[in-house]
């Protein structure tokens, strides 16, 4: 233990003398550390931290699907079988989620929460019991049977100060009165950050019976104690396929698909903070190759040192662990400085994720994030110091004490792989920074995406207006024409509209087929999204009508069904032809109504409703009169101008002059709502981008070291060539060949890997190819350039030796 002391304190000493040194180590080694922190505490927040439930990796979430990518909810009647085929799991649960206003509070005024109707079992499903009363019986969950409702400690903490005679309380979620009868721990969420749970057999309808329906249902199940998530699966796709022979109408090619719970929250963000993980393992190599080029030619300029101390009895064994040793503690101030730049990049990449996912606001440096820093400091010290220290260990005594103040010089070895050392960095930052500009093209296409709407100037909120209430049509439209028409009248706003199932907002669809087309089955019928909407609702979004009419005051509950389409349906359903006074067999959710004709009387240009994460081939949109569909759930569109954050205010004032007890939410500006579909690749974008610029530096320096060191070893070569008459200019061309040449092997083996990345990236790239030929032009001029400079500046230096001073040295 003193011997180690003595070397710590000595390798202590030897840094301190040389402050410039250990500096660039330290700074280059915390960048790199501190990097892959940041990005492991974002992947163990998101994607490694179990679930707060017991067992969590138990729980699955079972959907329907006609194939890969198209997944949809559940139709009750198919939900029931699975129940009672399957054999793999403990308890299979239903929800559906929905929203209340919550009011009837003394103190407080009303507001929206998130809730969801549950099947009794479902607690049972997650594994959490309530931190006080008890969830639901099996007469509450029947139609007739006592209110009751479950509420979150959220909630409990929010609205009743954890108060604990809440229970037996009775509250007015949606105008209608519920006694509470529990109250589940913070860590229930489930589903979708919910605050109050209802019993589900109280929400079911009559039309949720037909098999072609699927009202939002998500079916939740865990499984038992030994079954694999593969054989859930086999038996479950089992049952679909007995389904789908028996109801072929409603069931064809319909299958089950089973995914963990963790997965089906985070899973689509995997391959994106993988991809980072890796990119940032990449610039910790190239920082470990830098400082192990660094260490050695350090190691080779101590020679003569280190062959007076072999001279005077030190093991080669001792001399190895000194320099680990100086290599150890230029690992820990850079793990140390590297965990406080982590920290601080943690900031950064909480504001740049994704905003609707929770996980990512809940990073933390807990023990496996400090365990992993630790272990990344550890690495780098053998990885950066193991091979300098070895080779300053085998130094020739006799040579070393003959050679001159320059050293001894390196052995071909060394040289060898002091070379290979700088040509996997030019590899590894080519192959970064093409997957920067692949990345950096496929966002900025994201951003010039045609929305089919103008998001600027566009302000939004939502409301849910209570269906007990606004029970029939003319209650909803009463209240719209209402608020419509006092909105049009505030200051600076140009026109006003309400959808509901609207551009990033909605999750509609419905099937429809052309009339004098034989009526396919259910399974089989094609598919738009629906759009139901009134006032100006184009002229707020500036969608163009291209053909026909809008709605107006004549489109009642009493006159015929119309429709909107856009362009993308008319140019596939109608092919050369007028579409306006053609029908389509449509069912637009009325429940007393189901499929109907209803006449199209208007097309307008395509726009897009869904984020390209979620539906990469947008569906055609067919769009319906409020007054022709009731929705209670709406979304307010004003376009104006000035500052349109000054229109929240006044708009929910004239909300609650209308009615006091509805409440308003989800209050941005559409541009924000379109900036957050960009989230995940924002961030991909903005990382692999800084990672790339950092590899470069390093890369750049790295070879103008390995130069600058071959440059000083040569200083006496280089001196007898200028007496001999070599002109500077052949100096020059002696060091930038030997750069050109380590320049050259490092983009072959760098755009071969960069070949291989760019297949994998091609997944997650937008109408970007992964061989872009210009992209890898581009990239390699953009690192000639970088890597010209550094190999000029030592060609340049070595150019102008006196001979005189290089002859008489030593």
């Amino acid at each position: 233990m003193g011997t180690l002391l003595q070397d710590l304190r000595y390798a202590t000493r030897m840094l301190a003398k040389q402050p410039a040194f250990a500096a660039i180590a330290v700074l280059t080694l915390a960048l790199g550390i501190g990097a892959n922190t940041a990005i492991f505490s974002v992947i163990n927040a998101v994607l490694l931290r179990p679930l707060p439930y017991p067992s969590a990796d138990r729980i699955m979430v079972l959907s329907e699907s006609a194939g890969p990518g198209q997944e949809f909810a559940v139709a009750l009647p198919d939900y029931l079988d699975w129940k009672n085929e399957n054999t793999v799991f403990e308890e299979l649960a239903v929800t559906h989620k929905e929203s209340r206003n919550l009011g009837g509070i003394p103190g407080r005024e009303a507001e929206r929460i998130s809730s969801a109707y549950v099947s009794n079992n479902f607690f049972k499903v997650i594994g959490l019991s309530p931190i006080l009363g008890r969830t639901f019986t099996e007469e509450e969950g029947k139609p007739g049977g006592p209110l009751a409702v479950v509420i979150s400690e959220r909630l409990w903490q929010r609205a009743f100060g954890r108060d604990p005679s809440v229970l037996g309380r009775a509250i007015s979620l949606h105008n209608q009165s519920f006694t509470i009868i529990g109250v589940m721990p913070a860590e229930m969420t489930s589903p979708q950050d919910s605050e109050a749970w209802f019993p589900f057999g109280r929400r079911i309808v009559p039309i949720w019976q037909n098999r072609a329906i699927h009202p939002m249902l998500f079916v939740w199940g865990r499984l038992k104690p030994d079954v694999t998530v593969d054989q859930a699966r086999t038996e479950m796709k089992g049952i679909a396929a007995r389904l789908e022979k028996a109801y072929p109408e409603t069931n064809a090619q319909e299958t089950v698909n089973v995914t963990p719970l963790l997965e089906s929250l985070v899973g689509k963000y995997r391959t994106n903070l993988s991809l980072l993980l890796g990119a940032v393992g990449l610039v910790l190599l190239i920082a470990c190759a830098n400082l192990a080029n660094l260490f050695a030619a350090r190691g080779a300029a101590r020679a003569r040192e280190f062959a007076i101390r072999a001279a005077v009895g030190a093991s080669r064994g001792q001399i190895i662990r000194q320099l680990l040793i100086e290599s150890f503690v230029i690992a820990l101030l850079g793990g140390v400085l590297g965990f406080f730049i982590a920290v601080w990049v943690r900031d950064a990449l909480t504001t740049l994720a994704p905003q609707g996912v929770a996980r990512f606001h809940e990073i933390s440096f807990d023990l496996p994030v400090l365990g992993f820093a630790f272990l990344i400091a550890s690495l780098t010290t053998v990885l950066f110091g193991l091979w300098p220290a070895w080779q300053a260990s085998r130094t020739d005594v006799q040579l070393a004490l003959k050679a001159g103040s320059q050293g001894s010089g390196d052995t071909p070895s060394a040289k060898r792989t002091r070379d290979w050392l700088v040509i996997s960095e030019i590899a590894l930052t080519l192959t970064l920074l093409i997957a920067a500009a692949l990345v950096w093209k496929s966002f900025s296409r994201m951003q010039a995406l045609q929305l089919g709407y103008e998001p600027r100037g566009l302000f939004t909120l939502r409301f849910e207006l209570p269906f007990r209430t606004y029970s029939t049509r003319e209650k909803v439209v009463t209240f719209t024409n209402v608020l419509l028409d006092k909105v049009r009248t505030l200051p600076g706003v140009q026109s006003a509209g309400l959808g509901s199932n609207s551009p990033l907002m909605g999750g509609w669809q419905t099937g429809f087929a052309r009339e004098g087309v034989p009526v396919p089955p259910p399974s089989q019928m094609a598919s738009a999204d629906l759009e139901v909407v009134t006032g100006d609702y184009f002229a707020a979004l500036k969608a163009p009508l291209l053909r026909g009419r809008t709605f107006n005051a004549g489109d009642t509950a009493n006159t015929p069904g119309v429709i909107i389409i856009d362009q993308a349906l008319a140019e596939q359903y109608f092919p050369g032809e007028d579409p306006i006074g053609k029908r389509l067999w449509v069912d637009v959710g009325n429940d007393e109504e189901g499929y109907a004709f209803r006449e199209i009387v208007g097309v307008v240009a395509r726009m897009r409703f869904h984020a390209i994460d979620e539906m990469a081939t947008p569906l055609p949109v067919i769009y319906c009169s409020l007054a022709q569909a009731q929705r209670t759930s709406l979304i307010l569109f004003v376009r104006a101008s000035g500052w349109l954050n000054s229109l929240e205010k006044p708009i929910r004032d004239i909300v609650s002059s209308i009615d006091p007890a509805q409440p308003v939410f989800d209050v941005r500006l559409m541009q924000d709502r379109v900036q957050e579909t960009w989230g995940t690749q924002r961030l991909l974008t903005f990382l692999f981008s800084v990672f790339a610029g950092l590899a470069l530096i390093l890369a750049t320096i790295g070879l103008y070291g390995v130069l600058a060191y071959t440059a000083l070893q040569r200083v006496r070569e280089i001196g007898i060539r200028l007496a001999l008459g070599a002109r500077p200019a052949q100096i020059r061309g002696l060091i930038l060949s030997q750069g050109m040449q380590l320049l050259g092997i490092g983009c072959v083996i760098g755009l071969i890997s960069a070949a291989a990345l760019s297949r994998l990236l091609q997944n997650i790239l937008f109408e970007v190819k992964g061989a872009d030929p210009k992209i890898y032009i581009g990239v390699g001029l953009l690192l000639f350039a970088a890597t010209s400079v550094a190999c000029w500046v030592p060609a340049r230096r070595a150019s102008r030796v006196d001979p005189i001073v290089a002859l008489r040295e030593d």
